[in-house]
């Protein structure tokens, strides 16, 4: 039951936000999510990521840092959805925004400065890296309606 729960949510998940696990979509780096519309892209590091994060902030005081940041990124999900905000949650660690002009702009998150990470796009300008203690402010910066 909890599978049947986990895909039906990925898949609502991947289509909320015009994504879609077909060849049309993907792309030719399977850990790379292209972007589309106007959404919430919420990256929660796994993997290679998460152990790299967990080397470099150390063992005794990852689990809080984990801890924290779920819980935060989990507060933050809730207020972008109460202001009807399309939500991707991601691991994937290659970021292909395409504004609606046309242009693409690549975020690597392998990059050390990224964890925890929301990124607000409108399909018109470059994403916005939310602060994740201040998503309020961040949602008006990116310029949601």
């Amino acid at each position: 039951m909890k599978r049947l729960f986990l895909f039906i949510f990925t898949a609502l998940v991947l289509a909320s936000c015009g994504q879609a696990p077909s060849s049309g979509n993907a792309a030719a780096n399977s850990d790379e999510l292209v972007i589309k519309d106007t959404c919430a892209v919420i990256f929660v590091p796994s993997g290679d990521k998460l152990a790299s994060l967990k080397s470099a902030f150390g063992e005794k005081s990852f689990p809080g840092i984990l801890q924290f940041n779920s819980t935060t990124v989990t507060a933050d999900s809730l207020f972008l959805a109460s202001k009807g905000v399309k939500i991707i949650r991601t691991s994937a660690t290659q970021l292909h925004f395409i504004r609606k002009n046309g242009e693409s702009l690549y975020i690597n998150l392998n990059h050390p400065k990224y964890a925890w990470e929301i990124f607000l796009f409108t399909g018109l300008g470059d994403p916005v890296k939310a602060d994740l203690g201040d998503i309020e402010t961040a949602y008006e910066e990116a310029g949601f309606k």
